[in-house]
């Protein structure tokens, strides 16, 4: 069975689904998962801007919240099994429940190395980090810095980056994604290449700034 995400880095949309594979006894082996790696205009982490509410169920009351905390980091790696070990694993918590407190597993381990993979690079980009203020343009003042992290953290760095004080609007751009925090919402498009992030001029970098702030807002 294909199953196609939304967006490479959309825990939400990938629990969703493998909520209601789980619910229909789909087995792990008998899913093949895809993700778009391009990521097209949205707000905050989602490819598609949208967030969809989902209805309590069983499963809050069988997969601990460490889990779920262990996917939303997972699902930011760039190795291409990452949702299929994370359904192989919530599969087996449902049906292993021992697993949470087992010391020694395999797929227990790739997924915490996956997510310290991912804290290490958030660190990194975060310490690496420089904002650097623009010319202003009809009065609009911005500043912009670049990233190029290993894994697909940009909008976690920008969501952190958004609660630190640096005053918007600033944009954060990288291969992956360009994010731009106006003071009260982070709006994303696609990434830059590296060579045309570094050869674009202050008034180039305005222009992308206001691209993204013409977006229309979804539920976040």
């Amino acid at each position: 069975m294909r199953i196609d995400l939304a967006s490479p880095i959309d825990a939400g949309d990938f629990r969703a689904r493998a909520n209601a594979l789980l619910a229909h006894q789909v087995l792990p082996a008998d899913i093949d998962w895809h993700s778009e790696d391009s990521l097209a205009f949205g707000s905050k982490f989602h490819g598609r801007g949208i967030v969809v509410p989902q209805p309590p169920s069983a499963l809050h009351s069988i997969v601990p919240r460490s889990f779920v905390r262990l996917t939303e980091l997972v699902v930011l790696h760039r190795d291409a099994r990452r949702f299929e070990l994370m359904y192989r694993l919530l599969w087996r918590l449902v049906h292993e429940p021992e697993l949470a407190g087992a010391a020694r597993d395999d797929d227990m381990a790739l997924a915490q190395s996956m997510a310290q993979a991912v804290r290490r690079d958030v660190l990194k980009v975060r310490k690496g980090l420089a904002l650097r203020t623009l010319a202003p343009l009809d009065g609009v003042a911005l500043a912009v810095a670049w990233c190029e992290p290993h894994q697909r953290v940009t909008e976690l760095v920008a969501d952190g980056l958004s609660r630190s004080g640096a005053p918007p609007p600033w944009l954060l751009a990288s291969p992956d994604r360009c994010v731009l925090w106006t003071g009260r919402h982070l709006l994303c498009g696609p990434g830059l290449v590296a060579g045309q992030a570094r050869a674009m001029n202050d008034e180039q970098w305005h222009g992308l700034a206001a691209e993204l702030a013409e977006l229309p807002l979804a539920a976040a």
